[in-house]
């Protein structure tokens, strides 16, 4: 018999390993069947040449991840988890591509699966932690309604922040390390690196210029994923402060939809955030880099203080 930790990094090397592998041939394949990312008309003109890039790279880690949490034996809620909100982001992606245009799913169709999914992620997290929020006991209803809006934003925040090569993955990676920082417990050691692994060798192939898209397949698999482990560790409060830039561009969107219903004038010249920032001459590689390095900066920050 293998000693755990070995048999944990050789399952982590061998995920990055046929990730990196996979991926060349799953782009070609990709592009042979023609499923490429439609750029959506409202979105910046430098944006134009990435039209008909591979979308959907999302599948490959999500499966990897899964395959390995399994054998792992991490929980199996955390593995549905990826399941169910990656199968609500295909739906997205498939129906863009089948409709050639950048909108899949309604706006409604995709919050009624997020929340409908949420409401049994708070019952099966319930089974590992008792019903509180930032350690403050609460009635079970309560809990629900707080689980449901945390994973269903999380989900949709990934989502937004995945309009630039390479930026949601980089800050996903951002936000998901701090919690090795606070931990000393191998499975959530699993938990946080089985995920990251796979996504890390995606990122090779996602960094600009971008061969493959996550598309919402990856995105809103990484949001829910990130928000549930948080919540089966009984880490909510650490998480607010560890993806500082997710709510940032969440933040950014519902501000620049708020003043244009309520004076007609913009916040930003464009939301989310970081289309923002690329309108006023920065690069995609500036602006991935300087998001990534402040939401760590600030992670790293919070995670020493609740170590303390």
């Amino acid at each position: 018999m293998l000693p755990d930790r070995l048999l944990v990094f050789l399952v982590f090397l061998a995920e990055f390993i046929i990730a990196v592998s996979v991926y060349p041939k799953y782009i070609e394949y990709m592009r042979r069947l023609k499923v490429g990312q439609y750029i959506r008309e409202e979105g910046p003109d430098l944006h134009n040449y990435k039209a008909g890039t591979p979308t959907a790279g999302g599948i490959i880690f999500i499966l990897i991840t899964i395959i390995s949490g399994l054998f792992l034996k991490l929980p199996i809620e955390l593995m549905l988890t990826l399941i169910f909100y990656g199968f609500i982001g295909f739906l997205d992606d498939y129906m863009s591509v089948r409709k050639k245009r950048s909108l899949g799913l309604r706006a409604w169709q995709k919050l009624f699966l997020q929340f409908a999914f949420s409401i049994w992620v708070a019952y099966t997290i319930l089974k590992y932690r008792p019903s509180s929020i930032f350690g403050f006991g609460v009635p079970k209803w309560l809990f629900y309604l707080f689980t449901m809006f945390l994973v269903a934003g999380y989900s949709n925040a990934v989502n937004l922040t995945d309009g630039l090569d390479g930026l949601a993955g980089w800050v996903f990676m951002s936000s998901m390390v701090p919690f090795a920082l606070i931990t000393n417990s191998i499975e959530n050691y699993k938990m946080i690196f089985v995920v990251l692994v796979p996504l890390l060798a995606f990122l090779i192939y996602n960094t600009r210029p971008a061969k493959i898209f996550m598309g919402d397949t990856g995105s809103l698999a990484l949001g829910a994923y990130i928000s549930t482990y948080a919540l089966m560790t009984e880490n909510e409060l650490p998480l607010l402060f560890f993806t500082v830039i997710f709510l940032l561009e969440t933040i950014s969107v519902i501000l620049q939809v708020g003043s244009m219903k309520l004076r007609g004038k913009r916040v930003f010249r464009m939301a989310p955030i970081h289309h923002h920032f690329e309108l006023l001459g920065w690069t995609e590689e500036k602006i991935v880099g300087v998001f990534s390095a402040w939401n760590l900066a600030i992670a790293i920050i919070f995670s020493i203080l609740f170590l303390k």
